[in-house]
């Protein structure tokens, strides 16, 4: 009954909104403190944003939310004219720090995209998928109901550019740092610093030759794009680069079996894999026997409960 009652309440506000624009933007303001929102922005369901400082979100944007499903919005993010963010029930959206979504993009499922990336016009994302080939002879609409396709999260990480009208289909991986050119229909995985066009997209160059080393340091700026996940995007050298919850480091392994970390924190521990350290409050070297699931990738996932401040890593 009572879900029922706040439908029929947000559905009568949204109905206003669309009568008279200007309520629309006030009610979005009291609902969402801190929101810059333009005209006709309908934001609708029982699920929850969660955002930052700095967010603007232009005319005419929609954002479903099914009930238990996030949206996570990082700080100082840019959504243009248009853009139509869908999630079902208990899904999950991230948008990173500083990103840009221009107009009229399509955001749809469980879909995470890191910091200081650029999302041209019309961009469409979708984790969903319609099942054709299950039970051939029959239409496609009743082989969605007999076996639903199953959905597969999608991921863009930090500092990728995807050009106009491009398609990132269920599944995918975007490295950090790839471009993807305009019209490209990406299907599979794209390495790191990639340049991808055409259908399905194929990687045409790469930006830069992405060999990670076996030791990385903060005040190194060349050494930035192998604190690869989960830092704060900030150019240029510095002591030491900052995480919260999940991160990523690339290294090359060589035959290497200890990893180490000089780092500080707030006391709170971090943990890679199944083991777990507390992290000291001024700079210090912590040891973690390396995690053998595949001893050729170079990507070692850590997890800091707090801020970690990262000076260097290596592995030994």
């Amino acid at each position: 009954m009572r879900v029922a009652l706040a439908d029929r309440v947000m559905n009568a506000l949204l109905y206003l909104q669309r009568l008279i624009p200007l309520v629309g933007v006030i009610l979005n303001r009291l609902r969402f403190p801190g929101f810059r929102t333009g005209l006709r922005v309908e934001i609708s369901g029982g699920g929850k944003i969660i955002y930052g400082k700095g967010i603007r979100v232009g005319e005419g944007a929609r954002i479903e939310l099914a009930p238990g499903s996030h949206l996570i919005m990082g700080d100082g993010i840019a959504i243009s004219r248009g853009v139509h963010f869908a999630l079902g029930l208990d899904q999950q959206q991230t948008i990173g720090d500083r990103t840009t979504i221009q107009d009229c993009c399509r955001i749809y499922g469980n879909v995470a995209i890191g910091r200081g990336c650029i999302f041209a016009p019309n961009i469409f994302a979708s984790t969903g998928a319609h099942t054709f080939d299950a039970v051939r002879h029959l239409p496609i609409q009743e082989q969605e109901r007999i076996a639903p396709s199953r959905e597969r999260a999608i991921r863009v990480l930090d500092d990728c550019w995807i050009g106009i009208n491009a398609v990132l289909m269920p599944g995918v991986t975007i490295g950090r740092g790839c471009v993807v050119g305009s019209n490209a229909v990406v299907t599979t995985d794209l390495e790191p610093y990639s340049v991808a066009a055409g259908v399905p997209a194929r990687t045409i160059r790469k930006r830069f030759n992405f060999i990670p080393p076996p030791r990385i340091e903060a005040v190194r700026e060349l050494d930035l794009p192998y604190f690869y996940d989960g830092f704060e995007l900030m150019p240029g050298a510095r002591d030491e680069h900052v995480s919260e919850g999940e991160f990523s480091l690339a290294l090359g392994r060589e035959g290497a079996r200890i990893v180490r970390l000089c780092l500080s924190g707030d006391g709170a521990e971090i943990s890679h894999g199944d083991s777990r350290q507390p992290m000291p409050r001024t700079p210090g070297v912590i040891e973690f026997a390396l995690r053998c699931d595949d001893d050729s990738s170079p990507f070692l996932k850590f997890y800091a409960e707090g801020r970690a401040r990262i000076r260097w890593a290596e592995l030994v």
